[in-house]
């Protein structure tokens, strides 16, 4: 085979450069090949190592296959700023590539969010679940979508997570992130160190975040409340009213924040993964309310990044 040195294109044209699929790259490559992937669609040449896109100095295809898997929908979104809502592949720890759905819509706080879980109107996930804290999943093959499910990802096992949002698609608009098409939970850097959901909820002890009403996320005819406790945070703890991600309320005097205030007769509880009624999610009231909320029942999925 000839090698050609010097080549100069003189016509106004254009050259086509060698194409096909990731698989049909060559076996054996050597620096500086090109060659237009049609798997991908994308222009790309090997460093030495791997298939670059010379437009963003990006894996070609990151996160399109298993071979060129992203280590966050983060990373995608750097590489490729128009990426959509969809299913990618994410290296996840101990795992390796996993499809994973992928919130690229930066209506959401700037997007690059992985799905960790999903859950219905039902019972799936109640505060006592071991799906909270332990390395399983549910329907994590079928159930890569926004759809109305339950679901529960390897995200939520492997991936240490630094901020976390709650969607909640029959509720209505507003919460932590406005304009969005549905009520929001946003907690960025909600731990203070990245970690994976089920260590999370398996060790801390009643992660208290701040005055449940003056959380972003709650709104009265909402979420309901109590006058007193006024709890938001993560895995709550009164009796008959933990939950895993949501608010603590009761009336009893003294009228205070928790921990000052009585927490041992809660009438009121919201949020996900609750213990009363064994709730996935939603909004619960007992008795002696203050504000009432939709008092029902709420999907709700769970996102990381």
């Amino acid at each position: 085979m000839a090698t050609l040195k010097n080549i100069t294109t003189t016509t106004t044209g254009s050259d086509r450069l060698p194409s096909g699929t990731t698989a049909e790259r060559p076996a054996s490559p050597q620096i500086g090949m090109m060659r237009f992937n049609t798997s991908v669609n994308e222009v790309e040449y090997y460093n030495g190592t791997s298939w670059i896109n010379p437009n963003t100095g990006a894996i070609a295809g990151l996160g399109q296959t298993s071979a060129t898997a992203a280590n966050s929908a983060e990373e995608i979104l750097r590489a490729y700023p128009a990426s959509t809502d969809g299913v990618y592949w994410i290296n996840l720890p101990t795992d390796g590539a996993r499809q994973t759905f992928c919130l690229m819509d930066r209506r959401f706080d700037g997007g690059g969010w992985m799905m960790a879980m999903k859950a219905t109107t039902g019972t799936t996930f109640p505060y006592s679940s071991n799906l909270w804290t332990t390395a399983n999943t549910l329907n994590e093959t079928t159930q890569l979508n926004r759809n109305n499910a339950d679901a529960k990802f390897h995200v939520m096992n492997r991936f240490a997570a630094k901020d976390i949002m709650a969607v909640w698609p029959d509720i209505g608009q507003g919460g932590s992130i406005r304009g969005v098409g549905a009520w929001t939970w946003l907690e960025r850097n909600f731990y203070g160190d990245r970690i994976t959901l089920i260590s999370f909820f398996s060790t801390v002890d009643r992660w208290f975040v701040e005055d449940a009403k003056q959380f972003s996320g709650w709104q009265a005819g909402v979420f309901s409340s109590q006058v007193a406790v006024r709890y938001y945070g993560f895995n709550y703890i009164a009796p008959g009213r933990a939950a895993r991600w949501g608010f603590g309320w009761n009336e009893n005097s003294p009228l205070e924040l928790w921990p000052l205030g009585q927490n041992t007769s809660d009438d009121v509880t919201g949020g996900v993964g609750l213990q009363t009624s064994s709730w996935s999610a939603g909004d619960l009231i007992g008795c002696c309310q203050d504000t009432t909320g939709i008092n029902r029942q709420a999907r709700v999925e769970i996102y990381v990044r």
